[in-house]
């Protein structure tokens, strides 16, 4: 009978001795905030990638990393001998087609005084077809005088028309040709500007990608450029949480070159399209506490307060058994009614109190 008892025993004071081990827990009020995760990088204001006009050995470079560049300051200079010969070439067409369509140019007065001559001609000619004409209707010379001062009339008379519609006709040629050669001197200096490309923002260099006597292509960056003092946070943020974000959440940052540091920032932006390969949605944060050093492209995660509350009754989340339970004894579950969350913890609405001892599953 005592080997029984004893037997018995055993198992019983194991069992106790495993339930005194248990953790158990009981609720706190305390502060909890609930947020989204979000993760992206700096980037400088009007941040964007400098790419050539056109194809061409890099002739020189004419800034440095660091350099504070003004709109329109030339970045670099490509190898411009054959457009420069084309501009040259252009230019000079140019200021002879000027010369030639001006009044005083050397085209038009040789036309302009063969229009008097035909004119003077024509005068004379007409004059002495009327006088003979006049002698003729008084019976006096004879018909073939007539008929040839006739013929002289027609004929300088055609010849002043055809030098008048010929100088008509030049000028409104050699003007056409000017504005020809107009856009052509245009598009040849707009060809130069293509090989040398220009910051389009006031700002600073951050980066050159390209060195003297490489090749610049169209498809490939020379330079990144952006603002030089405001800079801003680029965010990612999941397909599930985006419905909770808004304009204007406060955000806490924290960057890998600042760890033990958080940095308070604002959402002021939330493009409204979803990105279909990483399935998340991309907003724009701006620094309310900016850390004393920053550059683009620095990795930044961020943890947007979504709400707040003082002095709310919360538990370890890992109290939490299939996301509506707590545990009221070793074996007793008992439904509760949780309200925000936290990384760590959960607030609890209904259910237990703050003197309920809860044990850990």
């Amino acid at each position: 009978m005592r080997r029984s008892i004893i037997s018995f025993a055993l198992p019983v004071l194991l069992f106790v001795g495993c339930a005194e081990e248990r953790e158990t827990t009981t609720p706190t009020a305390a502060l909890i905030t609930e947020s989204v995760y979000a993760s992206g990088i700096v980037k400088a204001v009007g941040q964007y990638q400098v790419f050539p006009a056109v194809n061409g050995t890099v002739a020189a470079l004419l800034v440095r990393e660091g350099d504070t560049v003004k709109a329109g300051q030339p970045i670099l200079r490509m190898d411009d001998r054959t457009s420069a010969a084309a501009a040259r070439s252009a230019d000079a067409q140019l200021r002879l087609l000027e010369q030639n369509v001006s009044d005083s140019g050397p085209v038009l007065t040789q036309l302009r005084e063969a229009v008097i001559q035909a004119r003077d001609k024509y005068t004379l000619d007409s004059t002495n077809y009327a006088r003979q004409r006049a002698l003729w209707e008084q019976r006096i010379g004879s018909k073939s005088e007539l008929d040839q001062r006739e013929l002289a009339f027609n004929g300088s008379k055609a010849a002043y028309s055809r030098a008048q519609k010929a100088l008509e006709e030049t000028r409104n040629r050699l003007r056409t040709e000017l504005d020809v050669a107009r856009n052509s001197a245009a598009i040849s200096g707009a060809g130069n500007d293509d090989r040398t490309p220009r910051s389009l923002i006031d700002g600073i260099v951050y980066d050159i990608m390209i060195e003297p006597g490489e090749l610049a292509t169209t498809q490939r960056a020379v330079a990144v450029i952006g603002s030089a003092t405001d800079l801003y946070l680029e965010l990612e943020v999941d397909e599930y949480d985006i419905t909770r974000v808004q304009v204007g959440q406060e955000a806490f940052i924290t960057l890998d070159s600042y760890r033990d540091q958080a940095f308070r920032a604002s959402v002021t932006r939330i493009v409204p399209l979803m990105d279909e390969r990483s399935r998340t949605f991309r907003i724009n944060a701006a620094f309310v506490e900016r850390p004393p050093t920053l550059y683009p492209n620095l990795t930044a995660e961020a943890s947007i307060v979504l709400q707040k509350k003082e002095r709310a009754l919360t538990i370890p989340a890992s109290y939490i058994v299939d996301g509506a339970f707590v545990l009221t004894g070793p074996e007793e579950r008992t439904a509760v009614k949780l309200g925000i969350r936290d990384m760590e913890r959960v607030e609890v609405l209904e259910g237990i109190d703050a003197t309920t001892t809860l044990y850990k599953p």
